[in-house]
């Protein structure tokens, strides 16, 4: 068996196909140089074999290799090979592999096909003789970091840093400007000084110039609550139209008292005459008023009695008279 494996292996170095009759043909194929891509093997090129069990046609290379290698007759040698062959099957029957040294391994599968592994061991390519398989490492190279360029130095001008009181500067500032604007619209202080007279935002007030063409005609009805008075006509009606063409007649009242603690302003002036037509106006309405002198003012006062109550006598005033602004002040 022995000499018959050697014998086949000659062979595959000089032909591309060997027969064995009655068990197969083994098939030498070219093959290129390689590489691997990971172990970075280089193998040389080389002939691989294959078992082809269809091949079976006896075409007599192998029987006169052996008759004339060995010297004996071919039929002599075809005995060789059938007694190889009888040995082979025998093995692969029992389920045995058959190694063929130089060439594979033989086996029987369960479907009873014959399978053949290849010695890839043996290069039966002439060519590639002396040129073994080697394994060539990849250079490494170390890479070359190039230092990037400097870049310029972008002075930078340090902030002004603000401090804490300057943020509270808008703040104070209107501060101080609401409080002015309060103080400048007090009416009077306890002295009777008016601060509206400040930078003559006193002309703002509508109440400013209190003159008679502000009195529109009333009509009113006689405030019984008024008992100070000592009327020396005949009572008038109760309904009366100030300058219409019916007029009431006229009436005639002194005061109670005459040092009155407090007086209730109809308006103040800065002339007497502006203040005496209001004296007249009110004086047509049933109270006796004066033109008194307040301050840098002339006012048209109306004094209220010691028995009266001096808040419900200016409400009272007001609502005869149709005077909103009037104010009690002090003699």
């Amino acid at each position: 068996m022995q000499q018959v494996t050697q014998h086949i292996v000659k062979l595959l170095y000089k032909h591309n196909c060997v027969v064995v009759p009655g068990l197969g043909g083994f098939v030498a194929n070219y093959q290129p140089a390689k590489v691997h891509p990971t172990s970075f093997i280089f193998n040389s090129p080389s002939k691989s074999v294959a078992f082809n069990v269809h091949l079976s046609t006896n075409d007599g290379l192998l029987a006169d290799s052996i008759a004339q290698e060995d010297g004996i007759s071919r039929s002599a040698a075809e005995a060789q090979i059938l007694h190889f062959v009888d040995t082979i099957r025998t093995a692969l029957a029992e389920q045995k592999p058959v190694k063929l040294a130089g060439i594979g391994r033989l086996t029987m599968d369960v479907e009873g096909q014959i399978r053949f592994l290849p010695d890839n061991a043996q290069n039966f390519l002439l060519q590639s003789y002396g040129l073994p398989s080697f394994t060539a490492q990849p250079v490494l190279r170390e890479r070359v970091i190039e230092p990037e360029p400097a870049k310029p130095v972008q002075h930078i001008a340090p902030k002004k840093k603000r401090k804490s009181s300057d943020a509270l500067l808008p703040i104070a500032a209107v501060l101080l400007i609401a409080m002015f604007v309060m103080q400048v619209f007090v009416q009077k202080n306890m002295s009777g000084f008016n601060y509206s007279e400040i930078l003559g935002l006193r002309k703002l007030d509508p109440r400013y110039s209190l003159e008679l063409e502000r009195y529109k005609p009333i009509t009113y009805k006689i405030n019984k609550s008024i008992t100070y008075f000592r009327k020396t006509t005949p009572p008038v009606p109760d309904s009366l139209t100030v300058n219409s063409e019916v007029l009431p007649e006229q009436v005639v009242s002194t005061p109670v008292t005459a040092n009155s603690t407090y007086f209730v302003s109809a308006g103040s002036f800065y002339s007497a005459a502006q203040a005496q037509k209001v004296v007249d106006k009110i004086a047509a309405m049933g109270y006796q008023g004066y033109v008194k002198p307040y301050g840098k003012y002339q006012v048209a006062a109306v004094d209220i009695p010691e028995s009266e109550n001096s808040t419900a006598f200016r409400k009272a005033f007001s609502e005869a008279t149709g005077i909103k602004g009037a104010w009690v002040g002090k003699n």
